[in-house]
């Protein structure tokens, strides 16, 4: 299972492409094995003179992204590989590329100060979308631009096709920020619908109100007696509570996900000594000590009885660090769920997700995506099947989804499950009692920006 998060986590080497491609010609394994393998397909697409149809069809088949049209550097190699020019004159090209970004910058129009409005949310999902029939459909600026970028007969030619076009450029992945905010939107629309049902029939107010603590508007939400229309001002200009949104997602995945297998493995017997049967401990005592040296000397009976002490109160510690946190979400409406990152590492991932300062990865992509559609299944614009997933992906430059991956078939069987908190919470124990870690043990690694991993080996 590490496979998956040795793709998207490994670290990157400072090597330039120049030496990059040198190491690929004397074909040394070794070296080669420290290059991310994205790099090393497109090293060895100069190398062997790939068109560009050949290098995303094998970027695709080793379930790397695609070139991106819509970053300046990648738009820069898309139109290298059209042409077919070499290494030494794209690098030539890219030089220039970046001196046009140090030049000009990127702004980004839509989300300028600190905070983001849920007006501001939706200007920017419906500026962003071809409007038919009341929803929000993906426009196609990456396909055009790059359609555009391959039919561009010089360098200068693609300089200057840049500079027209320098607004529609990002650092980043434009297209994944897209569909994480216009799933979010539709998210949040979801929870301010309820609670406007839920004001009109009289019931389950608390808990539509609750639902809606992705917004900051629990101050405003004292007086009783508003009508539809001071509500919709509220609402269209609250905040976005990126820590309560990242409370909700990973309450949502990892309330059900403890630290590691061997916890999880705690949880499922029940934390009691008591009502395990001998072989039980007997296999849970070699668990242990396949976890942990240290244990050969005791019994079964004491390695399993200080491991449940010893989770115990790491549990009591916990609660402790946590208490003051829980106590002010608390006071807000919010959600406490143990996870992997303390809330305000959270709420930032969350914050760079929407402002575009951090790419999405696919795996995050997916799991923010499945979040968000799980409550909407009967709206066929955010429900997320097989098939819309698929689209979505291949939108972003993503590989689809392979039943031959481990994590994509995890995926795969969520979307048709019956009930998928129960597939979910089946699948973390069934990996448990493998004694591994399931797929989303290393996600919350932080998110990196796609263009410095390609400047560091450029320079």
């Amino acid at each position: 299972m590490t496979s998956l998060f040795e793709k998207m986590m490994q670290n990157f080497s400072k090597k330039d492409t120049a030496q990059l491609l040198e190491t690929c010609m004397e074909f040394d394994a070794g070296k080669m094995k420290q290059i991310p393998l994205r790099y090393r397909l497109i090293a060895m697409g100069f190398v062997t003179q790939m068109t560009l149809p050949e290098l995303d069809k094998r970027l695709d088949e080793n379930g790397c992204e695609k070139l991106y049209a819509r970053n300046p550097v990648e738009a820069s190699l898309i139109y290298a590989f059209s042409r077919g020019i070499s290494y030494d004159q794209w690098k030539v090209l890219e030089q220039q590329c970046e001196q046009k970004e140090e030049q000009r910058g990127f702004l980004d129009v839509w989300f300028r100060d600190q905070t983001v409005t849920y007006t501001e949310l939706k200007n920017y999902v419906m500026e962003n979308s071809d409007q038919r029939d009341g929803r929000f459909k993906t426009q196609k600026v990456t396909k055009q631009l790059q359609q555009q970028i391959k039919q561009t007969g010089s360098d200068a030619e693609f300089l200057q096709f840049l500079d027209q076009n320098w607004e529609s450029f990002r650092p980043m992945r434009e297209k994944a920020r897209y569909y994480y905010c216009k799933f979010l939107y539709y998210y949040i629309q979801d929870k301010i619908d309820s609670y406007k049902m839920a004001k009109r029939s009289g019931f389950g107010i608390e808990q539509a109100l609750l639902d809606l603590n992705v917004l900051k508007i629990s101050s405003k939400m004292r007086k009783k007696s508003r009508d539809e229309k001071e509500l919709d001002q509220i609402f269209d200009e609250a905040a976005i509570s990126f820590g309560n949104l990242y409370d909700a997602f990973n309450y949502y995945y990892f309330g059900y996900i403890s630290l590691d297998w061997m916890e999880i493995l705690f949880e499922y017997y029940g934390n009691d000594t008591k009502g395990m049967s001998p072989a039980q401990k007997k296999e849970l005592a070699r668990a242990i000590r396949a976890y942990e040296d240290g244990w050969d000397a005791y019994s079964d009976d004491e390695v399993v009885a200080t491991k449940m002490e010893e989770a115990e109160k790491r549990e009591r510690l916990l609660d402790q660090e946590y208490a003051l946190e829980r106590s002010d979400t608390e006071q807000n409406g919010g959600i406490r769920g143990r996870g992997y990152q303390k809330n305000r590492s959270g709420e930032k991932s969350v914050r760079n997700y929407i402002k575009g300062t951090l790419d999405l990865d696919r795996t995050t992509l997916i799991c923010y995506l499945l979040f968000f559609g799980k409550e909407q299944q009967k709206d066929q614009e955010i429900f997320l099947n097989r098939e819309r997933l698929d689209v979505i992906l291949l939108e972003c430059g993503y590989a689809k989804l392979r039943s031959s991956d481990d994590f994509d078939c995890f995926v795969i069987n969520y979307l048709t499950a019956k009930d998928r908190v129960d597939y979910l919470m089946e699948s973390v124990t069934e990996s448990a009692r493998k004694e591994k870690n399931f797929y989303l043990y290393h996600m919350y690694r932080e998110s990196v920006n796609e263009e410095q991993r390609l400047k560091k080996l450029i320079h």
